[in-house]
């Protein structure tokens, strides 16, 4: 099903304006503006899906540029150099009879500036998914998608939703983000009682937020459907701000996900987690559409303190990706279709530092100072800084171990008063060392050689 509003590898600004237009056409009407709606009595079931009504939206400038080594050259290359604009709206309806409404939610982009490659996945892929990569396109497509549409549902402890929707619930099926995250078509319902809520999700197809429009699912080969994933989970809350959740889910005769996630804030300045991910699959995929040669795992832990101003955080992984053949993947990525942007999975560690730190035999340890600086009259500015190190990641067929290191630098500050709260500014710069000498993408098939990546963002929310 195509969510896309016409599109351009050329397009630019110019059609960014145009969706911008529309956008403000759009929230100026009287409809969405709530102005001269046919008028409802104030008892009358239908009135609160207008009255309880939100809408709301960002402004968006993101700039890039990422430079990285090439082994055959001894040189750096471009590899991203782009400032692009996006904007997004979204609409939430209060509940007719406080039984069902609808969300919607729809954005543009478009690259002011491009000399770079053209999978930055701020604007869109100059191909349809996936699977069909063209390299010989050397264009991101500019344009508009919708990324939310779908009836909310809630009757006493269950809810549901039903459409385009991102998932909520306890479960193994997330979504991956840019600036505004991916969707699912499909649908997700839940039931609480107390401290026990329990999660069940279904999707036929697929969107990553740098594609237009949905896709169905397939296996590596790109020829092989999945006809479907699905997902189920708990969560119970203890007393004493303990957390527990266990999901399970697949896709159709190919992958398993599975997780176990307890999470521990006995006060507002400590958090504690450790999070334990498991994959494998089904026993008739065919070479090519094979990852692991047993279960694959993933442990984490995470450590947070917070005494204002400060902050510190301390986070451990170590991953396991069983191989046996080349065709292996070696390295762990949690998600229900093996290909990147296929599908994601509910996988909460990122540290930002480039790197995944997910090969097989892996360890990573994330650590990160950070305060604000209120308490000098720098209201609204903060800064943080971090190190992480990757050791042991061993691959089949090659001798040589996987050890990489990454440092990080961040400056923001968000406006807090006036026309424009809420806005704010970030600027973060990575510098990444990957310690062998092997070229990007080769024998560890998700990992590439150094680089020093700079990005500035920019966010103005607004609420109608």
């Amino acid at each position: 099903m195509a969510w896309s509003s016409a599109a351009t590898p050329d397009g630019g600004p110019a059609l960014f304006a145009r969706h911008i237009a529309c956008l403000a056409a759009l929230c100026a009407s009287p409809v969405w503006a709530g102005e001269n709606l046919p008028e409802a009595d104030s008892g009358s079931p239908l009135a609160p899906f207008f009255a309880d009504a939100e809408l709301t939206g960002n402004l968006f400038f993101f700039y890039r540029d990422r430079q990285r080594y090439r082994v055959d050259t001894g040189h750096d290359e471009t590899i991203l150099h782009h400032a692009t604009m996006q904007s997004n709206v979204e609409f939430s309806s209060g509940f007719i009879d406080q039984t069902i409404g609808l969300d919607l939610g729809y954005f543009a982009t478009a690259d002011s500036e491009n000399s770079g490659y053209p999978v930055h996945e701020i604007s869109f892929f100059p191909w349809r998914n996936p699977w069909s990569p063209d390299f010989a396109k050397k264009d991101t497509r500019s344009g508009g998608s919708l990324y939310k549409a779908h009836l909310k549902i809630q009757h006493g402890a269950y809810w549901a939703r039903l459409g385009y929707f991102q998932p909520t619930g306890p479960g193994v099926l997330g979504v991956n983000w840019s600036l505004l995250p991916g969707a699912y078509l499909g649908g997700e319902s839940g039931w609480q009682s107390g401290p026990l809520t329990v999660a069940a999700a279904y999707a036929t197809q697929y969107k990553a937020p740098w594609y237009q429009d949905t896709y169905h699912f397939k296996k590596n080969d790109g020829l092989t459907d999945v006809a479907y994933l699905w997902s189920l989970g708990g969560r119970y809350a203890f007393s004493g701000h303990l957390t527990a959740e266990l999901a399970y889910g697949q896709s159709q005769h190919y992958l398993k996900n599975a997780h176990f996630k307890v999470k521990y804030a006995p006060e507002p300045a400590w958090y504690l987690s450790y999070q334990l991910y498991l994959m494998g699959e089904h026993g008739d995929n065919t070479p090519g559409n094979e990852h692991f040669a047993s279960t694959a795992s993933q442990h984490y832990l995470a450590v947070l303190y917070q005494p204002r101003p400060w902050s510190l955080k301390a986070e451990f992984l170590h991953s396991r990706a069983p191989t046996s053949q080349p065709g292996h993947a070696g390295y762990f990525a949690y998600r229900l279709i093996g290909a990147y942007g296929g599908a994601n999975g509910a996988y909460e560690p990122w540290w930002d530092s480039r790197s995944d730190w997910n090969h097989n035999h892996e360890s990573a340890l994330f650590t990160s100072l950070g305060r604000t600086l209120d308490d000098f009259g720098w209201n609204g500015w903060r800064i943080s800084f971090a190190l992480v190190r990757g050791w042991g990641g061993r691959v089949y067929g090659y001798a040589e171990t996987l050890n990489e290191r990454a440092y990080t630098a961040d400056i923001g500050y968000t406006i807090n008063t006036g026309r424009f709260s809420g806005t704010q500014l970030q600027l973060h710069y990575i510098h990444y060392d990957n310690q062998t000498r092997l070229p990007s993408w080769t024998g560890f098939k998700n990992a590439f050689q150094d680089e020093r990546d700079l990005k500035f963002i920019i966010s103005i929310p607004w609420r109608w």
